[in-house]
């Protein structure tokens, strides 16, 4: 399977399954060896040469992670100027700690019966 290609193939992001989506797109911009962009431990380099070719990767996982997302909730993310902007902002909102988690669960669960 093409790697553009996979991209579509994982799961979409919707508000609700963080969890999920985030290990996917995590696994897959880890495979392409981009990681760095997302945490931050590869920054903007000063040479305009390399920050050309920086700036190009970063559109390019932008561009993955926009893909991955509902419709929606590009708007919120679409006034972020780096990739590591945008997944910052959304694991703020959208990460549930495991305890968090299972009440969110649970009433789910309630709410359904």
């Amino acid at each position: 399977m093409s790697g553009e290609n996979f991209i579509n193939s994982i799961v979409r992001f919707n508000g609700k399954n963080y969890a999920s989506w985030e290990f996917q797109f995590r696994m897959y911009v880890k495979g392409k060896e981009l990681w760095g962009h997302v945490d931050g431990s590869s920054t903007a380099p000063t040479d305009p040469k390399e920050l050309s070719s920086w700036e190009g990767k970063d559109a390019k996982i932008a561009s993955w992670l926009l893909s991955s997302v509902e419709p929606h909730m590009v708007n919120n993310i679409r006034g972020f100027t780096t990739v590591k902007q945008m997944w910052d902002y959304l694991r703020r909102i959208y990460y549930q700690h495991n305890s968090a988690r299972k009440f969110q669960l649970k009433l789910d669960i309630g709410n359904y019966r």
